[in-house]
């Protein structure tokens, strides 16, 4: 996988098509180089998405007055610790691998990235969970300002982790005008609370990623069925044409086939490169993109195909 970050063109040359030059020949470099996957932060979706790249990526930003904070009781094992980020990272590590942050479209953090991190962000704090047994099944990373309290991240493998984290921030009451939750999951959690009226919930367009080689990515992808009959398709592919074509995917004991052919059939459905990468990170299958007039197919065969996926909607706490 491939991220990027920011594509530009010096001043004398921008309106001339620079940039977009730049995002083909980095496109083409990644396909020549096998890579599977390229997420990127936009500062255009639209612009973006003429080069194959999709939303797959939204945050959850939860705030409270902090006149308005629920109780919530910590758990009557373990005990919650803080420490700096760098001190953190050998003990939160696992458990950010052990949680949907890493395992549903996300990162798996190298050392590096995490020491990026602490470079990136000096001023975030870790408040970590451990319990009875000394293991670390939860944390939240967090700033603090005159002001507020702000969560940029906050991992929980157990309920009690949850309980003594939440109620870790919300001990520091008036201390802060307000109390701000950062989620990389975009379901709605505010039902979790007992009285959900004083919360502000706002869902921010995050990330967006296109798939760069649909051979790799249909070879590795964790299909929701291990046995299949024969499913084909058209993808239309502007700017990586290898991508384009007929392709056909079945499974026998989890063992997936696939077949490909650049020319494209009438007779099974068709859909863009980029309608395709949504359906399959779970972001927004194929039927629904149906209902909303984006895909003009059989009802039947979108619905076929949307099962082989996953159901989970994709999950990025990190940004490049």
């Amino acid at each position: 996988m491939n991220g990027i970050t920011d594509v530009m063109s010096v001043p004398e040359y921008s309106g001339k098509g620079a940039a977009g030059t730049l995002m083909k020949a980095a496109l083409t470099d990644m396909y020549e180089n096998q890579v599977v996957l390229s997420y990127l932060a936009p500062f255009s979706f639209a612009y973006y998405r003429k080069f194959g790249y999709e939303q797959l990526f939204d945050h959850q930003v939860y705030q409270l007055d902090s006149d308005k904070l629920p109780r919530v009781r910590p758990s009557k094992h373990g005990r919650v610790r803080r420490t700096t980020l760098e001190k953190a990272i050998p003990l939160i590590r696992g458990t950010y691998l052990n949680s949907s942050l890493s395992q549903n479209g996300g990162l798996i953090r190298q050392n590096w990235w995490w020491h990026y991190l602490t470079e990136k962000h000096p001023e975030w704090q870790v408040a970590y969970y451990q319990d009875d047994q000394q293991s670390v099944t939860g944390y939240l990373v967090y700033t603090r300002t005159a002001d507020e309290f702000h969560v940029q991240e906050f991992v929980h493998l157990k309920s009690d982790s949850y309980q003594s984290l939440l109620s870790f921030v919300f001990k520091h009451g008036a201390g802060y005008q307000r109390y701000t939750f950062e989620n990389a999951n975009s379901d709605y959690q505010g039902d979790l609370l007992a009285d959900p009226y004083p919360l502000k919930v706002t869902t921010q367009p995050y990330m967006m990623g296109r798939i760069v080689s649909l051979q790799a990515f249909l070879a590795k992808y964790p299909f929701a069925q291990t046995d299949f009959e024969p499913i084909s398709f058209n993808i239309q592919d502007e700017i990586i044409t290898q991508n384009s074509g007929t392709w056909m995917i079945s499974a026998t004991d989890g063992k997936i086939g696939i077949e490909h052919d650049s020319e494209l059939k009438a007779t099974v459905p068709t859909f863009t490169i980029q309608q395709f990468t949504k359906a399959a990170f779970g972001y927004r299958s194929l039927a629904s993109q149906s209902a909303f007039g984006q895909i003009d197919t059989n009802a039947e065969k979108l619905t076929k195909l949307d099962n082989l996926f996953v159901q989970e909607k994709p999950i990025l706490a990190d940004y490049f």
